[in-house]
């Protein structure tokens, strides 16, 4: 801050008069002006940066699916007379229906998910027998890889396996059968793949297996 003192001589007496310069407020005002900028700019700032992770968020995509499928898997044997001509048999059928939900999140085309079943094995033959029980599993892994088509790989059931108490007439033949314990898979096929949904997908192949599933978006 700056003085400036005039001297004024009338009638030989002097007055004095101190006259202050306006330099400091000049200073403050540019001082206040710079503030209120800096304040401005942080606000953008603030703005734009509440506006990029605004924008880099995403909301997870979700599904359901139902199944089911049928396939001649199971206890099974044979008996045949010494000549070799086959007599009887026995074999059994798997029979399951379940569903399971998964998700996917946009932002890295991956998700993952759970499902659960119900299955009945029913043998036929010189042996027979029936069992049927829940199983549950998991969706490892479910992709849609750049907007292509959503891929389901669908994971061991719990239990792995079913064991079917059977009641027979005979003995088959040694090597016939592979044992009363069978692993299963949870859906079949074990990795489904689609370009589009809602969809539904039934196929029959041979061998006496059938299967069909159903898959729709739920948001």
């Amino acid at each position: 801050m700056a003085a400036i003192i005039v001297v004024l001589v009338v009638a030989s007496a002097a007055t004095y008069y101190l006259v202050i310069a306006h330099s400091s407020s000049t200073s403050l005002s540019k001082s206040s002006t710079q503030a209120s900028t800096a304040s401005s700019s942080t606000s953008r700032t603030s703005a734009s940066s509440s506006t990029i992770s605004t924008t880099g968020s995403s909301t997870l995509k979700t599904y359901s699916v139902t199944f089911n499928f049928s396939q001649p898997l199971g206890p099974f044997g044979e008996l045949t007379y010494s000549n070799n001509d086959t007599v009887k048999t026995y074999s059994s059928v798997q029979v399951a229906s379940g569903s399971f939900t998964f998700s996917i999140n946009p932002a890295n085309y991956s998700g993952s998910g759970s499902g659960h079943g119900t299955m009945t094995v029913t043998t036929t033959g010189f042996c027979s027998g029936r069992t049927a029980f829940p199983y549950t599993f998991k969706i490892p892994d479910a992709t849609n890889l750049l907007g292509g088509n959503i891929t389901v790989f669908i994971g061991d059931p719990t239990p792995l396996n079913f064991t079917v108490p059977l009641t027979c007439t005979a003995a088959a033949n040694p090597g016939s059968s592979n044992g009363n314990t069978f692993p299963f898979l949870s859906v079949y096929p074990n990795e489904i793949s689609v370009a589009a949904v809602p969809v539904t997908v039934t196929q029959h192949l041979s061998g006496g297996i059938t299967y069909s599933y159903t898959i729709s978006p739920t948001n």
